[in-house]
Parts: structure tokens; sequence; C-alpha cells
């Protein structure tokens, strides 16, 4: 990076920070934070846990964060770079990612029966635990909010314990979370999968909106050595498999999806 008064110096890999796997994500860091040496960009030695990520996210400072794709282009749209998007096993194409729809797994629930049911989703802001579900009735014709009530719990992790002790039906949980839940939460046994949303770009690597796109280039470069540097525990319990270089107009689809359904209820009207 060129050095400036304002040289990047903030670090987070936030969206899939949960504490049994603290350290798996620490050693993705410092695999990244030495790839990014090789490549002459200076990084932090330890990634920040403290500074809220909606606040570091719009940081000059920022040299690498993960965000949603509905705040990408949303409040973020054309104030930070993006570099592009962890690629998963089992998820194609690479670089993509969608929502599984969960229920308890006692239940009854199909995809087609979820008039009057309550739904709970992590936040309002959220692609995969929202929108995706927003656009997942839509695209099975249930219009006028079909649910008879929605919970907001906070995280995807929130919501699985919602629904495996009753105190919602359904929720979308991206499928990455899913992953990690059903290595470290108990609840999983008590959900089931009952449909899954469209694929859309996944959660996005960012940096701060000033980097040179020579800057950009680097960091990009850096990533596929820097994912298979890891040792393979860690890209196991992560899910992580390489890396996919996009642009923030690679998010097209998830602009076509707001506008199209970002208006929808999901309750309905009394």
């Amino acid at each position: 990076m060129n050095e400036t008064e304002s040289l990047p110096e903030l670090a987070q890999l936030p969206m899939y920070d949960w504490p049994e796997f603290t350290e798996a994500t620490d050693r993705l860091w410092i695999s990244i934070r030495d790839n990014f040496s090789k490549a002459g960009i200076d990084a932090p030695c330890l990634l920040d846990r403290t500074s809220p990520p909606t606040e570091t996210w719009r940081s000059p400072k920022l040299l690498l964060s993960q965000t949603c794709g509905l705040p990408l282009v949303t409040d973020l749209s054309g104030k930070v770079k993006v570099l592009g998007s962890f690629a998963y096993e089992g998820v194609e194409p690479a670089g993509s990612y969608y929502s599984v729809i969960i229920a308890n797994a006692v239940s009854d629930e199909s995809p087609v029966r979820l008039e009057g049911k309550r739904a709970v989703i992590n936040g309002n802001d959220s692609y995969s635990g929202c929108l995706a579900l927003k656009c997942f009735v839509t695209s099975r014709g249930i219009a006028g909010g079909p649910f008879a009530s929605l919970l907001v719990s906070g995280s995807h992790r929130a919501s699985l314990r919602a629904v495996a002790n009753g105190g919602a039906d359904i929720a979308a949980i991206d499928c990455i979370s899913w992953h990690l839940a059903k290595q470290c939460e108990p609840v999983v046994k008590n959900l089931k999968v009952i449909a899954h949303t469209e694929r859309r770009p996944g959660l996005p690597l960012i940096t701060h909106g000033g980097a040179s796109m020579y800057e950009v280039s680097m960091m990009r470069n850096a990533f596929p050595a820097a994912v298979d540097d890891l040792d393979e525990k860690s890209r196991a319990m992560l899910g992580i498999r390489g890396f996919v270089s996009l642009d923030e107009a690679d998010y097209a689809p998830t602009v076509g999806d707001l506008r199209r359904c970002g208006s929808n209820a999901l309750v309905a009207e009394t």
C-alpha cells in the first residue's frame, strides 16, 4: 500500500466469526496477512473484534472486512471496493451462496404451507435471512404477507434456536451459517431443511473506497495462496475452498431482488 497518514490498519472477518471458530478464523487471517505481506501490503497483526463492523466498513482505514450483499448495494454502494468472495465447499458456482429454509424437525411444514406461520429473521438488513425469504415467498406466488407474525432475532444462530425451541416456525439461514451450526450448535438436531433459495453472489470481501485498482488487484491476487496455505482442518471447519474475484457490479442480482421483493411484506395485514 502507498504510505500515507491514513494507512489502512483495520482488518475484520466478522460475518462467520462464531466463538467456536475463533481459532480457525485467526489462522485464516494469519494466512491472508502473510500473503498480503508477500505482496507488499501492510496488514495489522490481529483481527479487530472490538469495533462495530458497520462503522469499520465505512472507515478510510479499513484494509479488509466482510459484509452482506444487501448492505453492499444499499448503504455501502460506491463507498467501498469489492475484492471478491470466498468459495465454499459444495456451493456452486464458486463464489456464490444460498439460504436454507428451515423448520422444526417434528413439524409438518413444507414450502407450500407457509401461510399463518410464525417467521423469524436475523435482521431487516440481511439478504440471506430476510430478503431471500421475501424472494422465496414471492417466487411461490404467495402475496399479501403469508406469515401470522415475525420475530427479529439479531443473528442466524438466534434464529436457529428460535425455530428449534418453538418460538418460530420458519427461518431462512445462509448455507455457511448452516455449515457452522451443524458442527457446534446442539439445536440442529431439532431442525430440518425444507427448501433452498436461489443462489446469489457470496458475501463480499471489501476494502476502503479509496483503494486504487492496483491495490485491489494486489489483494485479489494474494487470496488464492492465502486459502491454499491455510491448514486443512481450518479450511474444513470454515468450509472455505477458494476465492473468486468480484466487483460491485456482480451484485446486480441482489439489486434486482431488492427492487422486486424488498418492499414485500412478510406479515399479513390485520
